[in-house]
């Protein structure tokens, strides 16, 4: 190849990585961002911190408040503040990124340090607290075992601050956060119950029935109890806001577990159960002529015919169920059967079918009585034994000495 040609294509390949270089550097917008205190001046030395899906980039704002920051073009992009003296409680965001100015408004820094305690003025621990916002919630956790929470660094302004521990009637009170280094707040709280109304039903059905002489078991933090339901129905009062689990307990049935959250106002709720699953096999006859058939019907535990169900004769599968949940199964070897029937969930009890052969002779070689015993006749024991027979023997030794004398004259 000569070298003029060899020139002209490294040429045209850096021209090509040039405009690539180019296109690349097109995608990249450059945001112009302006960090302003409450009162709207400018905040000089804040480091801004914009993210967005797979990156993120990161400038300091000049004297006058501002700050460049490349992102890419079309992208949703978060911009917050890293300071010491500044705070925002929510980051701001840029829909559809391009060249543009942003201003990201931000506020001094505060914290507060809440405590939580019972009627008595004991501390409550493991309290659910939290601060809101507009609407939003800025901070929440849990408090010690000293009753309290310290919320962090939020902005210096007004809150909504909630209490909330199971047993107890939440607390709420105005909370100001202000200049000071901790702004301390504290809440009482009241225990209390609240009627909680179970109904325990069969949802077998369609339309679902009451199961009658059944329990009703309920488990949480705040409460572990079973009620008695006899007539399908329990009431009982539980600990305000929180969450149980419930279910009706009943022998032979299932229960279908629900979790229900209770809080400051009574509640009704209907849990479920159905009976165990389970399948009975029963047989049309319990002996049958060899080489015939008997009828197998599969029910569940309702009574209800089961379709598509396996019957097994002596272990081997020979057919399923029909929509009658039947199936005619034969015999074809002289003795016991067993038959069971599997669905792949649960396996029937076993039944048994005896199958006879009518002409054969006995196993044990007894007279089974088909000869009729014509020719046999009683023996000399049994004689004795038949009624009139002595009687008759004495009449005719009478006769016979007679004759015997009546000869000698």
């Amino acid at each position: 190849m000569r070298s003029g040609t060899v020139a002209a294509l490294a040429a045209v390949g850096l021209a090509f990585v040039a405009l690539s270089s180019g296109a690349v550097a097109a995608d990249d917008v450059a945001l112009t961002v302006s960090v302003v205190d409450g009162d709207g001046d400018p905040v000089d030395g804040a480091t801004v911190e914009a993210t967005w899906d797979g990156g993120e980039a990161t400038g300091t704002t000049a004297s006058n408040g501002r700050v460049f920051i490349d992102v890419p073009e079309g992208e949703d992009v978060e911009l917050d503040i890293d300071d010491d003296r500044y705070i925002r409680n929510r980051p701001l965001t840029v829909r559809d990124a391009d060249e543009r100015d942003v201003e990201l408004p931000v506020a001094s820094r505060g914290e507060a340090v809440v405590t939580v305690t019972d009627a008595e003025d004991a501390p409550l621990s493991d309290v659910t607290v939290g601060l809101r916002q507009d609407g939003r919630t800025v901070a929440s956790g849990e408090t010690d075992d000293e009753g309290e929470l310290r919320t962090g660094a939020v902005e210096q302004g007004e809150y909504r601050l909630s209490a909330v521990k199971p047993g107890y009637f939440a607390g709420q009170r105005d909370l100001s956060v202000g200049a000071d280094t901790e702004t301390e707040a504290t809440v009482s709280l009241e225990s209390g119950r609240v009627a909680l109304d179970v109904a325990v039903v069969d949802d077998h059905f369609e339309e679902p029935r009451t199961l009658t002489d059944a329990r009703v078991q309920i488990e949480g933090g705040a409460f572990d109890g079973e009620v008695s339901a006899s007539d399908g129905s329990a009431s009982v009062n539980v600990p305000v806001n929180a969450r149980y689990t419930i279910s009706g307990q009943k022998e032979g049935y299932d229960p279908t577990p629900r979790q229900v959250s209770v809080n400051e106002e009574p509640r009704s709720v209907t849990v479920t159960a159905q009976r165990t699953h389970e399948l009975v096999a029963s047989s049309s006859n319990d002996r049958v002529v060899v080489g015939e058939r008997t009828r197998i019907e599969v029910v569940n535990a309702y009574d209800e015919p089961v379709s598509g169900v396996t019957v097994r004769l002596n272990g081997d599968p020979v057919g399923e169920t029909d929509d009658r949940g039947e199936l005619a199964v034969g015999l074809e070897t002289v003795g016991d059967a067993t038959i069971v029937a599997d669905d792949g969930r649960v396996e029937s009890a076993s039944i048994t079918v005896t199958a006879i052969d009518p002409d054969a002779e006995p196993e044990d070689g007894t007279d089974d009585g088909t000869d009729g015993g014509a020719n046999d006749g009683p023996t000399e024991d049994e004689t004795d034994d038949l009624p009139g027979f002595g009687v008759g023997a004495a009449v005719v030794a009478l006769l016979v000495a007679l004759a015997a004398v009546a000869s000698r004259r």
